[in-house]
């Protein structure tokens, strides 16, 4: 029994590795291909600003980094449809090098 339980948790530990990470910097925009996906959520919605877009026949995430933190988003909120899990990351401006 006891294996069980070691194996369900490895297993978890290495769906848990399996998110995307998305990384943005505050101010730069980034899009993030999703298929068929429509509709986003964040946990923390303050960090980013958001929309979808369709180019050619998918549709893709767009991200504009606001504030500095991290978040988990999920882009995709019809059951009928495909839906993605990210954790993103926004991360402070790099200066400008002159």
């Amino acid at each position: 029994m006891r294996w069980i339980v070691i194996v369900l948790l490895v297993t978890a530990a290495a769906r848990a590795d399996e998110i995307p990470r998305l990384d943005v910097e505050v101010g730069q925009t980034i899009e993030q291909n999703v298929h068929y996906a429509r509709g986003w959520m964040c946990d923390d919605p303050s960090l980013i600003t958001a929309d979808m877009a369709t180019r050619d026949d998918h549709n893709v995430w767009v991200i504009k980094g606001v504030k500095v933190g991290r978040t988990q988003c999920r882009v995709g909120l019809e059951q009928s449809r495909v839906t993605y899990v990210f954790d993103l990351t926004v991360k402070p401006k790099r200066p400008s090098r002159r």
